[in-house]
């Protein structure tokens, strides 16, 4: 092989690697509230949105969310509300915990409304 073909090589085999690490560094993963309270990474916490929990001032949203396990973890949200937050039924949190503040702080929020067919009839065929 030549000497460029060399480099060029290694060139490659360098922008896959780095590729590789930032992909795997920037992965959030789902976690209990429990892992996510001792967690010094960012991590995705998921549950229950608590609506008489929310309260909303100009720099600040803050809710309850509820694991299916009934563990709840207020989480805190200062980037715009999504504008679909108030139908929400559970609601993604991406951030970290703050123990000193007994606060999750959210960097971006995902939330999961009922759907539009949420509560109509399905109707079943059988076979003659």
């Amino acid at each position: 092989m030549k000497p460029a073909s060399w480099v060029g090589l290694v060139i490659i085999i360098s922008a896959l690697g780095y590729g590789i690490k930032a992909f795997v560094s920037n992965l959030t993963p789902y976690v209990p509230f429990a892992q996510a309270r001792t967690s010094t990474n960012q991590v995705q916490v998921m549950g229950k949105l608590d609506k008489a929990s929310i309260q909303s001032s100009l720099q600040e949203l803050s809710f309850t969310i509820i694991a299916p396990e009934e563990d709840r973890m207020r989480v805190s949200f200062t980037a715009a509300r999504p504008p679909n937050f108030e139908q929400a039924i559970e609601v993604t949190a991406i951030g970290k915990y703050d123990a000193n503040g007994d606060v999750f702080r959210a960097k971006n929020l995902l939330v999961k409304c009922p759907t539009k067919y949420q509560g109509t009839e399905t109707k079943s065929y059988s076979a003659r």
